[in-house]
């Protein structure tokens, strides 16, 4: 829980001076430096947070990548429409996971320690800090029509995109796309009647 956290903190969109970032770096800084300015204010409660980041996920990740990624050989057996289902579903449970958990993280702040590019490609090495964190977190990035955009985040040494690729890939070989979709569902479900009561 707390990967996926750290990944929807360093993925959430912003407004649109992000497009102006040139290099994977300065993106990864604008976004997060938004996000945590957000998330430390204390003149503004929990669901006031929750709203001004809702709904703001999609622009900073290659969705279409990182769910290719994350269902590895399913991917080529699932049709359009499943690609398109898992897609979209995708998304909502990692978005929903970040609006219940973005008062654990208020207070921290992220270290930028390094970047590496070769063509479209491009890593960036940072830490998340905090009174009760030290977390070292690597951004796996793409550049297209988009710019640049997050498709892997590995914190602790543990890929995201991995760890999901092992737990959808148990569920689609038992039950199918049908049964990834259906607990997915259920998921989401469970995490919104978890935050409308806190």
């Amino acid at each position: 829980m707390k990967r996926l956290f750290l990944l929807i903190l360093f993925c959430v969109v912003l407004p649109l001076p992000l497009f102006a970032a040139t290099t994977p770096t300065e993106k990864i800084q604008q976004v997060v430096d938004s996000v945590l300015d957000v998330l430390n204010r204390t003149d503004i409660d929990y669901a006031t947070k929750r709203q001004q980041v809702s709904g703001m996920v999609q622009c900073q990740i290659d969705i279409d990548s990182m769910s290719q990624r994350t269902l590895g050989i399913h991917w080529r057996s699932a049709t359009e429409q499943q690609r398109k289902i898992f897609s979209g579903l995708f998304v909502q449970v990692l978005e929903m996971t970040y609006l219940n958990r973005i008062e654990d993280y208020s207070g921290g702040k992220v270290d930028y320690l390094q970047e590496r590019v070769k063509n479209d490609k491009a890593i960036v090495d940072t830490q998340f800090v905090s009174d009760k964190l030290q977390i070292p977190v690597q951004y796996k990035m793409l550049h297209g029509d988009r710019g640049w955009q997050i498709y892997d985040v590995v914190i602790e040494n543990v890929s995201l995109v991995r760890n999901y690729r092992s737990s959808y890939g148990d569920i689609v070989r038992k039950e199918g796309f049908d049964g990834l979709f259906a607990k997915m569902e259920n998921k989401l479900a469970e995490q919104k009647l978890s935050g409308a009561v806190q």
